[in-house]
């Protein structure tokens, strides 16, 4: 980046709302700041839906006329390059979220249009922009520097997907490997670049295009449920920065016999553990004993 002005240096000084304790238990640690994580798996394994859920989370507020909804009061960047966002599905999860908050607490003086109010308030919080090309979505990241400059309240950049444009990239460049990552590697550099100036945090998703190339010692269908994998079933498919890049991944797999998903959750290369959890109507709900 160029010489740094005033706005510059107390964007990258100044701290960005914490959104640590989200989705908990899925993000045993974190998000925290400068986190990078990548969501891997096929098709139908709840990425999008995990990412709607950060956000209902993210951008409700801690408290709304004295009732707690623990929301982090934040805002959100969300790039939807797969065209999968669902402003419905969004705003069901912030209904049934301040719904069941208000049913516990037995409080009934709000009406359906002061939650209606409400969420809409929050909405102005989420940025949501589409890219229909990795050049576009390259473009766009260049320009949102000003918009993070002026907003000290923006905690998270989601993009879903992050390979959206693997194919067409690949297609269109040539037999050139350099050629068909140029716009991949540049990106990278741009996320990094927020991610390390200014404190953001970076989310995204990743489909699964290729199968682990080396073969499994053992069937994972035929390994204990609560048995921790030695290594993630993930072949890495994008270039070698972004790899670098990423902080934590988690692995998604769907178990449709028992409509549960399994998420294998790799925070460093010797630290992997399994969880599982279900997609409901009021949103993620986690599995315990993963059995």
């Amino acid at each position: 980046m160029q010489s740094e002005t005033g706005l510059q240096l107390l964007a990258r000084l100044g701290s960005r709302p914490s959104i640590s304790d989200v989705l908990s238990p899925i993000f045993k640690e974190g998000p925290n700041s400068k986190d990078v994580i990548e969501l891997y798996g096929p098709e139908g394994t709840g990425k999008t839906e995990i990412l709607l859920n950060i956000v209902a989370h993210t951008i409700l507020p801690k408290s709304w006329k004295s009732v707690p909804l623990n929301g982090k009061d934040a805002s959100v960047i969300f790039i939807d390059n797969d065209y999968k966002f669902s402003i419905l599905r969004l705003v069901a999860l912030m209904e049934s979220r301040i719904n069941m908050i208000l049913k516990n607490l037995d409080q009934h003086e709000h009406t359906t249009n002061d939650v209606e109010m409400l969420i809409q308030k929050c909405l102005s919080r989420l940025s949501l922009i589409r890219c229909s090309s990795s050049a576009e979505l390259l473009v766009t990241l260049y320009s949102l520097e000003q918009t993070i400059l002026s907003n000290p309240n923006l905690a998270v950049i989601m993009i879903d997907s992050i390979s959206a444009f693997y194919w067409i990239d690949k297609c269109n460049c040539g037999e050139s490997l350099s050629a068909q990552e140029r716009n991949m590697r540049l990106i990278t550099e741009v996320l990094s670049q927020f991610v390390n100036d200014f404190s953001l945090i970076v989310i995204a998703t990743k489909c699964e295009l290729f199968k682990k190339k080396t073969p499994k010692e053992d069937s994972y269908s035929e390994t204990p449920s609560n048995t921790v994998p030695d290594k993630m079933d993930h072949q890495e498919f994008l270039c070698k920065p972004w790899g670098q890049l990423v902080t934590q991944r988690y692995i998604l797999e769907k178990q449709s016999a028992k409509k549960t998903f399994k998420c294998q959750i790799e925070i460093s290369k010797n630290n992997i553990s399994v969880i599982k959890f279900k997609i409901t109507e009021n949103g993620i709900q986690y599995v315990p004993g993963n059995s």
